[in-house]
């Protein structure tokens, strides 16, 4: 059973109180309590201040409120099976006096995320992911409001990290999968902390965040040729037509498709002297650079255009064309029959957030269909290998590529059974 002591450093006037906390024979652990007495007000026999005046009736009051504090948050971190230490008794006899700066501590977690959103900017980090962490530091602090508490990095355990989780699809509105990004960057910032001092609670490293599926929506070649052949009237949406067919067909962001622009086509011969044409660009987003090689899809349009690419919508910016794209292809969709009922998000203009729907499939249409779509047919097709989809999308890794199109370990498994089906049916041996 965990007992609390308090004594005196020395015999002199303007003494320090020492408390020392006693789990064990063996675990012991002292730390200053702030707080000063002069030697001849002490009492030995009962280790507290001698009630000879108000003053010290008051801080044997004070003293015996910090024990039930210590002793309390000893029995609730116990059982989360936090390291006890030093640093531990002085963290909680510093939150017990609100001798913690709210406003200036980094042992606030939000106080340390404002730090490291600002190490970011320094560093000059990605923009996209700059957001997110500035998000969490917003999300993180409206949080701590609700709860009216201000968390060091000691009080955020598993039931936090849920609460926060919960706190966010009930009250912040946001989808499973959002909310499970956020977890995962609050946990990165979580082991930054403890990589520069910090104490954690031993449940973060064993905390782990689920993956949700998220639901992939992209145009299979089918759609793609009832697309080229809709009858489509207006010079936008025949301009969208053209831009989505492109998009489909080499796979790139909409911030790099919207930029494509003959300067960046190139004919390139092989070491048998036959030539092709290629797209060449540096992602906007990685910074990678892509060589697309030119579909005959792709090469019909640029002929429709004297070898240029489409006119763009009339946008003062890349953004603002951009938003008039998504806008436009959803309605080259509906017109070339793309209706199929399926369940995807729509952004409820009421409720001001996503929500999952069943609807038709022009309606969940966006610009990010064109990566997704040609990522899902190419893969699907066994004469290409998935680092040659890669090489174009500009994914690093197999794992993340794999997860953009939604297949897992299985599909692979299944497509090698049926690789190994179509060789018996063949008779084929396998050396």
């Amino acid at each position: 059973m965990a007992t609390v002591k308090y004594y005196l450093r020395s015999k002199t006037k303007g003494s320090t109180i020492q408390i020392q906390l006693s789990v064990s024979k063996n675990l012991k652990m002292r730390n200053s309590t702030g707080l000063q007495i002069d030697y001849s007000d002490w009492s030995d026999k009962t280790s507290l201040p001698k009630q000879n005046n108000p003053h010290n009736k008051n801080l044997t009051s004070d003293l015996n409120d910090l024990e039930k504090f210590i002793l309390k948050s000893y029995n609730e971190d116990l059982t989360g099976g936090i390291l006890f230490d030093s640093h531990w008794l002085k963290n909680k006899i510093s939150l017990f006096f609100e001798r913690i700066d709210v406003n200036t501590s980094d042992d606030i977690v939000v106080n340390y995320m404002k730090n490291f959103n600002e190490l970011r900017a320094l560093a000059k980090t990605k923009k996209t992911t700059d957001h997110q962490y500035l998000m969490l530091e917003d999300k993180f602090s409206r949080f701590q409001d609700v709860k009216k508490k201000n968390y060091v990095f000691a009080e955020v355990d598993k039931r936090v990290m849920l609460e926060f989780k919960n706190w966010l699809m009930s009250k912040d509105k946001l989808m499973e999968s959002t909310a499970n990004r956020t977890l995962k960057n609050l946990k990165t910032v979580l082991l930054d902390a403890r990589a520069n001092g910090k104490l954690l609670h031993p449940q973060v490293d064993k905390f782990t965040i689920e993956s949700v599926t998220s639901i992939k929506v992209f145009l299979n070649f089918e759609e793609l040729s009832k697309i080229k052949n809709a009858n489509i009237i207006g010079e936008d949406l025949l301009h969208a037509r053209d831009w989505l067919l492109i998009g489909c067909y080499t796979g790139q962001r909409v911030s790099d498709l919207l930029e494509m622009n003959p300067t960046k086509i190139f004919t390139k011969t092989d070491s048998e002297g036959e030539s092709f044409r290629f797209i060449d660009l540096v992602q906007r987003k990685t910074g990678k650079d892509v060589s697309i090689p030119i579909h005959d899809e792709v090469e019909q349009i640029l002929k429709k255009y004297r070898d240029h690419f489409p006119p763009l919508f009339r946008g003062a910016t890349l953004n603002s064309n951009a938003t008039r794209f998504n806008s436009l292809i959803k309605k080259v969709c509906e017109l070339s029959g793309i209706n199929q009922i399926l369940k995807g998000r729509i952004y409820d203009d009421n409720l001001k957030r996503n929500e999952i729907v069943e609807t038709e499939k022009y309606n969940l249409v966006s610009t990010h269909i064109c990566r997704r779509s040609f990522a899902t047919n190419f893969y699907g097709d066994k004469r290409f290998t998935t680092p040659q989809v890669m090489a174009i999308t500009g994914h690093k890794t197999e794992t993340t590529f794999l997860q953009y199109i939604g297949k897992t370990s299985s599909d692979h498994a299944l497509n090698t059974a049926k690789t190994f089906r179509e060789i018996k049916e063949k008779g084929e041996k396998i050396s």
